[in-house]
């Protein structure tokens, strides 16, 4: 049983959904003193209900991290953005590499890292656990999660203090969280909302409380020093009864699919892409190079034409219309073993809690 009781703890992205979470439930039962990170006090509306103190700054700025830490026994980093490759970088990477030398410097004995399950890639082989091979797919968040963790390891390398334990989740759900709650009925009221392949494809959910959970024991196990884990819920379920469990909440009966096949047609998206860069440097350089240009435009126009014909666009990228095909199981044995995680609260629970906490804030009726 952990206890965190008149520990000292510093949790970076304490405005977040996670990050949030975790300081309420250190706060609330464990009685620990929390220090959050905070970059925009407009973001900590939620979070000044809670007794933590606030310490101003950014984890891509060293200094504001080394005196928010000062005196703490554990460091929980849950800050992780997406967006260009240029901010994954500057904030999942070297905003990472920030923190592992604050907490050396502000003698923190313990460093959770929040990674995820991305760095295996969105479609990672059967029965998939930590040592499956990290896969950079020219996504910028998850390849800066694969590179946040080579920061990782090449300070653990050259420095024991503080231990750093890496937690790799799935998707993560539940009450307060935009992309699995809030967006998912706003989508599926206004039917924007498709599955994939009928929804067959197996859904590896975490919800935010196993979640925290894990991190929780993460923060004090023993046999955890650096090494990385997989978290899920251990229920997977299909991502149709995932996502129907929300329709049903606004009394939508049914949600269009889409295939899986679209994800064939990766090579002519990136074609047509290449297309549009062409014709755009033909008429800013070349604009009376009017052979060249119809050539150009005829060849798109037939690309066009092939993926009209394969079925109609789909507002997924590639990444997700491989997740969500994806069918098989996650080995998360380490983390039950090592950390003793036991996922605590079941799917059917978390969604009736997150039923309950939409239905508080009017977003279902």
């Amino acid at each position: 049983m952990v206890s965190y009781a008149n520990k000292r703890v510093f949790v970076t992205g304490a405005t977040g959904f996670i990050g949030g979470r975790l300081a309420e439930r250190l706060v609330v039962e464990h009685g620990a003193d929390v220090r959050t990170l905070i970059r925009d006090l407009r973001q900590a509306v939620w979070l000044s209900r809670l007794p933590v103190t606030f310490v101003m700054g950014d984890v891509t700025h060293r200094d504001s991290l080394e005196q928010g830490m000062v005196g703490c026994d554990v460091v929980f980093h849950c800050v992780g953005v997406g967006g260009t490759v240029e901010t994954c970088h500057e904030t999942n990477v070297n905003g990472t590499r920030n923190v592992l030398d604050a907490a050396k410097a502000a003698g923190v004995s313990r460093v959770v890292y929040l990674s995820s399950s991305a760095v295996h890639g969105p479609n990672p082989p059967e029965n998939a656990d930590e040592g499956a091979p990290v896969v950079r797919t020219g996504a910028p968040y998850g390849d800066s999660k694969i590179a946040a963790e080579e920061v990782i390891a090449a300070f653990s390398r050259q420095s024991s203090s503080p231990s750093v334990v890496i937690l790799r989740p799935t998707f993560v759900w539940g009450p307060r969280s935009d992309w699995y709650a809030v967006d998912q009925i706003h989508q599926l009221r206004q039917g924007t909302w498709q599955l994939v392949d009928q929804g067959r494809g197996t859904c590896h959910a975490v919800y935010v409380d196993n979640l925290v959970d894990a991190m929780l024991l993460a923060g004090q196990s023993t046999g955890a020093a650096g090494r990385p884990f997989l978290i899920t819920d251990d229920q997977p379920i299909t991502w149709a009864e995932f996502f129907q469990s929300f329709a049903r909440m606004i009394n939508v009966s049914t949600i269009p699919s889409v295939s899986s096949k679209w994800v064939r047609l990766y090579p002519v998206r990136k074609l047509d892409f290449l297309f549009d860069r062409m014709l755009g440097l033909l008429d800013a350089h070349m604009p009376n190079v009017e052979p060249f240009r119809f050539l150009f435009r005829a060849s798109h126009y037939g690309i066009r034409k092939i993926r009209k014909a394969v079925g109609s666009q789909t507002g997924f990228g590639d990444w997700d219309l491989l997740k969500y095909a994806r069918r098989g199981r996650l080995n998360t044995s380490s983390a039950r073993t090592v950390l003793g995680y036991a996922p605590g609260i079941s799917i059917a629970e978390g969604m009736r809690q997150t039923e309950q906490w939409l239905r508080d804030q009017r977003i279902v009726r």
